[in-house]
This record gives C-alpha cells, sequence and structure tokens, in this order.
C-alpha cells in the first residue's frame, strides 16, 4: 500500500472519527464551562458548540467526497471496495447524527440557567 491510498482510506472514515470526537469535545466543554458561565456569559459555550457542530459536519463532506470521488473505481477493485464506502456512507450518517446531537445539547444551554445548581 502506498501513502496515497493509506491517506485515501482515511479519508472514508473522517465522518465516523470526526462526529463522535466532536461530540465528546462539546459534551466535556459544556460542563467545564457551566461553572464559568454563571458568573460571566453563556456565549463562549455557543461559539464551542457552532464550531464543534461544523467540525461533525466537516467530517460528513469530507466522507461523501471520498465516496463520490472513488466511486467508479470502487467496483473495479480486485480487494472489493465494499467495506470502505460503506464505512463512507456510515461517516456520513455519523456526522449528520453528531451534529444534531450537539445542535440539541446547544438548544438546551441556551434555555437552562446555568447557575441552577
Amino acid at each position: 500500500m502506498t501513502e496515497a491510498e493509506g491517506r485515501s482510506r482515511l479519508l472514508y472514515w473522517a465522518g465516523v472519527a470526526l462526529g463522535p470526537l466532536a461530540w465528546g469535545i462539546n459534551l466535556q466543554g459544556v460542563y467545564v464551562l457551566t461553572h464559568f458561565s454563571c458568573e460571566n456569559t453563556r456565549i463562549s459555550g455557543a461559539i464551542m458548540s457552532a464550531v464543534l457542530a461544523v467540525v461533525s459536519l466537516a467530517g460528513t463532506v469530507i466522507s461523501a467526497r471520498a465516496v463520490r470521488r472513488r466511486a467508479g473505481a470502487e467496483w473495479t477493485d480486485a480487494q472489493g471496495g465494499g467495506p470502505r464506502t460503506f464505512m463512507a456512507w456510515v461517516g456520513v450518517g455519523f456526522g449528520v447524527l453528531f451534529a444534531l446531537v450537539i445542535a440539541n445539547q446547544f438548544a438546551a444551554s441556551l434555555m437552562i440557567n446555568p447557575c441552577l445548581r
């Protein structure tokens, strides 16, 4: 396997990795920022959630582009391109799903007063 093939295989996994990673960082970040949000402004959590939702959607776009770019070549691959294509589509789904989860957490952080402990 060449270096270019190794990098292209990682593109198929981008959505699978970036979506849950962004959600995990968002979840922990919201818990960390809750203490400081009571004393200061709530906007820092909103910015973090928006940036991480974009990161999750970026993983979706990267996985979708990997499928579209190599779709014709995958069917002629002697080793079979089915598993890579499947994981890329799973990555697309994960990216969208975790972006929605981040958006729900963002909405909850805007509605619930962080000083209520």
